[in-house]
């Protein structure tokens, strides 16, 4: 259902658990409520063409995670959704804490919004993030691993 409902929407926000399988990185996916009987993973998602799409907000633990063997490879699912077709894509590269996630989410979609004053102006995407972690950053310095998980894919 979700393969199908993507290309009407230009923002998808995932708030869920997610499974990176290390052993075979294109089956990793997203713990969504059907995930045993229809598991949404990388080779689902990267298999989409999507061409009126333009962010990704994967607030998802460990979305960017890869393993030593295939560390030359961007097998993941935040460069699933970059190759489906999002020109960016908001993932982490470590497991979140769901309070902290909030929070920068937020502040994202503050910048994005501009106080919920606009659409969401995706193209400042990377900049929203940023300005998000600096501000959990300025509040938390000696918790790198509470906000330095963060990373935006593509442009």
């Amino acid at each position: 259902m979700i393969l199908t409902a993507l290309p009407g929407y230009e923002v998808a926000h995932f708030a869920c658990h997610g499974l990176t399988d290390w052993d075979d990185p294109s089956s990793s996916r997203l713990l969504l409520h059907d995930h045993r009987t229809h598991p949404l993973t990388v080779t689902d998602i990267a298999g989409l063409r999507l061409t009126r799409t333009r962010l990704a907000y994967l607030s998802v633990c460990s979305t960017t995670g890869t393993n030593l063997q295939h560390a030359d490879e961007a097998v993941h699912l935040t460069a699933a959704f970059h190759l489906a077709g999002y020109s960016s894509v908001i993932g982490t590269l470590w497991p979140i804490n769901d309070r902290n996630a909030i929070t920068i989410a937020r502040h994202v979609y503050d910048y994005l919004t501009q106080e919920h004053t606009v659409p969401p102006r995706t193209h400042l995407a990377a900049e929203a993030l940023h300005h998000a972690v600096r501000r959990y950053r300025d509040n938390h310095p000696r918790q790198p691993i509470q906000w330095a998980a963060y990373v935006h894919t593509g442009h």
